[in-house]
């Protein structure tokens, strides 16, 4: 007699659970609508608040947009009071955002410095104490919606190093700008590492690796290892770190803000907002068309293998279309499983 029982017939595996799942847009937003009613978001910024960080989703910037959206919702409910301009002088102006959510403090400088421009010619607005917002062009391009060249950037706790370094000594410092043409905003939008810091947060969440040579471990070595990294690299070398080190001093000293080690929390980051008006104070009104020319001459250019030269935001404003005809995307599935306890009003698990 066989020494064991019979067990039956083996059991299937089962099945592995998706690595993402496709979404209605339409769903997407209803889900983050409700996250947001559950933080108790007024309905009009709500909508506001969810086509920001949707649009960084759609555009091919998952690490600023739904993601994104479902970790700042935890401090949704930390808002205090409407933006409150605490200092000003002819064109510049200082925000107390009073911890508002991200995308709303950070269109409430863009209209400020819309103001000052159209009065002094430019308008340059500094924001402190506010949440955090998701991709930067789309504050550039509102500004630009109103026929001005905008200049959009901020700060963050010190995560980033230059090449070659280990110590983290410069926030990630990213850039975005958007120049008025007769087709629409033209704009670029830019972390000044070779990857923003949200990589590295979803890494952790979901167990992947990093992108090779974008972080470095405590020791100045690179690793892909999301739980040994201690910083961003800075792009471009030294070139990437002196225009890092200038938009620290554009987020920071120019308006009083802390800047290094003294940027230590959410509500001690700047934010700037600056805006250029090309009219002249009215008396010319052919930047538009000017910047339209120039984007034609350059689309004109072709690579050693005969493709079109890449313009500058191009590609994400693409993308962001065809995902806009489709109607859904892919999400990845834990990003989709937080969104859902988030709609739910679940707002502390991470």
């Amino acid at each position: 007699m066989p020494d064991t029982a019979p067990t039956g017939p083996a059991r299937a595996p089962a099945p592995a659970a998706p690595a993402a799942v496709r979404v209605e847009i339409a769903e997407l937003e209803d889900l983050m609508l409700r996250a947001c009613a559950a933080a108790g978001v007024p309905d009009g910024a709500s909508r506001q608040v969810v086509q920001h960080f949707l649009t960084g989703e759609l555009r091919g910037k998952p690490s600023h947009g739904i993601a994104k959206f479902c970790f700042e919702a935890t401090l949704f409910a930390e808002r205090q009071a409407e933006p409150l301009i605490v200092r000003e002088y002819g064109a510049l102006a200082v925000v107390d955002a009073r911890r508002e959510i991200g995308p709303l403090a950070a269109r409430y400088a863009a209209d400020l410095a819309i103001t000052r421009a159209r009065e002094f010619g430019v308008g340059a607005v500094g924001t402190i104490n506010a949440q955090r917002y998701g991709i930067l062009a789309e504050v550039a391009e509102h500004v630009a919606d109103a026929g001005m060249v905008a200049i959009v950037t901020n700060t963050s706790r010190p995560e980033a190093t230059p090449s070659g370094g280990r110590t983290p000594v410069l926030g990630v410092n990213p850039l975005a700008y958007a120049v008025p043409t007769l087709d629409g905003p033209a704009s670029a939008d830019m972390s000044t590492t070779l990857a923003p810091m949200g990589v590295l947060w979803e890494a952790r969440r979901a167990a992947d690796e990093l992108p090779d040579g974008c972080f470095t471990d405590a020791n100045g070595e690179p690793t892909t290892d999301p739980h040994r990294a201690h910083a961003a690299v800075i792009f471009g070398e030294h070139r990437g770190f002196a225009l890092s080190l200038l938009l620290q001093t554009l987020t920071g000293s120019l308006f009083g803000f802390p800047m290094g080690t003294g940027v230590d929390s959410t509500w001690t980051t700047g934010y700037t907002v600056i805006a250029l008006d090309p009219t002249l104070g009215g008396q010319t009104d052919g930047a538009p068309a000017a910047n339209t020319q120039l984007l034609a001459e350059i689309a004109r250019g072709r690579t050693r293998d005969g493709h079109p030269l890449r313009l500058p935001g191009r590609s994400s404003r693409e993308r962001e279309q065809a995902a806009l005809r489709e109607g859904a995307i892919a999400l990845p599935a834990t990003v989709h499983r937080r969104l859902l306890a988030r709609a739910a009003g679940d707002l502390t698990s991470d």
